[in-house]
Formats: C-alpha cells, structure tokens, sequence
C-alpha cells in the first residue's frame, strides 16, 4: 500500500517543487513542457485505444457518460472549486487545475495500477504514474496551478485507496474484454485531455468521467447481444 501514499506525495512534492522554483523556470521552457505533457498524453492516449475489444461499446459509453456529466454538471463544478481559493493577482489558471485534476485523478494507469496492486500486488503502473504525476506537477504548478494543485491530493488519495480496497471484490466479475474496453475508454478521455493540455479546444473532459464506470454493464450488455 506504499505505493499509494507515494503517488499521493509525488503530486505534493511535485507541487512545491514548481510553485518555489517557479521564477526559475523560463515561460517558453512552461510552455514547451505542456506541450511535450500533450505528446505523451495523446500517445498513452493512442496506445490505449488500442486495447479496445469492443469500439461500440466504448462510443456509448463515452456519449452516454458525456450526457450524464453534463447534467450532474461536473466539469463546471470542479472548475468552481479551485477559484473559490484563488487570490485576486495570483496568476492561478483554472484551465490547468483542470487538466492536472483529469491527468492525476482519472488517468487509466492510475485507475488500472490500483486495481492490479489489490488483486495480484503488481505495482508497475503506479510506480510509472508517480513518476509522470511528479515531473508534470513541477511544471503544472508553475504554469498556473499553483498551490491550488495541493487540493488534488485529497480525491487522488481517495481514489487509489478506494479502487485498491475495492478491486477484491471487483476483479472476480471483470472480463478481458471489460478491462480491454475500458482501456480504450481512459483512452478517449485521455485523447480529450491532450487537446485541453494544448488549449486548441476546451473539451469538457471531466464530464466523461462516468463512462469509465458505464464501459463495464454496457461491454457486458455488449457481449451477450452480439
């Protein structure tokens, strides 16, 4: 379970690392690390998708999961969140929290390395993603998270605990072709969050969440009918 509380402290670490160093680290160098972070992002991205079983059940799974953010609304709120302990004059980018909230919260590395660490104790994934979480959030926070990015450790915690308690009891009941689908659906969510990262388009990425739970009743619903 250490390894949880490491990528917990990774994105801490990271975050402190950026908001003190900040005066030294040149813009044009902040500006090139989002866009190396887009890269990366967009090829994990790919490269997820390429685990899909069933690509129709992604597709309704992501419009589906899209609707249901939209109307829970939870883009806007998390949005609302970090501005509520943003001072006036302090340079703090909402857009970016966001995209760090997305990358650190909800990657699929994240999600998958929780629940692999519960089931068979592998710990690859998450020793990559704290690694990523704390190089990205050296240059999250110094491109305008700032402190505020602190706030993510809390649903970042609660999420990996909850996924690596949960996965004993999960796993049993998840299919290849379920954990395959939901790959590609982190994917997609991904891909999304790469065009945010580059601020070419502002997809409201966080509303997709839901399909990374719908992906496994609509794969199985899937399966059975076809």
């Amino acid at each position: 379970m250490y390894i949880l509380l490491v990528n917990v402290a990774a994105l801490a670490v990271g975050t402190a690392i950026g908001c003190l160093l900040k005066k030294y680290i040149p813009e044009k160098l902040q500006e090139n690390s989002m866009m190396y972070f887009s890269i990366i992002t967009l090829v994990l991205g790919i490269r997820l998708l390429n685990r899909t079983v069933n690509f129709s059940a992604v597709v309704i799974a992501i419009l589906a999961g899209g609707v249901i953010g939209y109307f829970l609304g939870l883009d806007r709120r998390v949005a609302g969140l970090p501005e509520r302990f943003a001072s006036k004059g302090s340079g703090f980018d909402a857009g970016m929290f966001l995209t760090g909230f997305t990358l650190y919260c909800f990657s699929t590395s994240g999600i998958l390395g929780a629940m692999d660490l519960g089931f068979s104790g592998d710990i690859t994934l998450l020793v990559t993603k704290a690694v990523m979480d704390l190089l990205a959030a050296v240059f999250f926070a110094a491109a305008g998270a700032g402190w505020q990015q602190m706030l993510i450790t809390i649903p970042l915690g609660v999420i990996l605990f909850g996924l690596y308690f949960l996965s004993t009891l999960l796993m049993p009941h998840v299919t290849q072709e379920m954990i395959g689908d939901f790959s590609g659906c982190g994917g997609m969510i991904l891909v999304a969050n790469a065009l945010r990262m580059t601020k070419l388009k502002n997809p409201p990425v966080i509303d997709l969440i839901p399909a990374m739970i719908l992906i496994f009743p609509i794969t199985w619903l899937w399966m059975c009918i076809f």
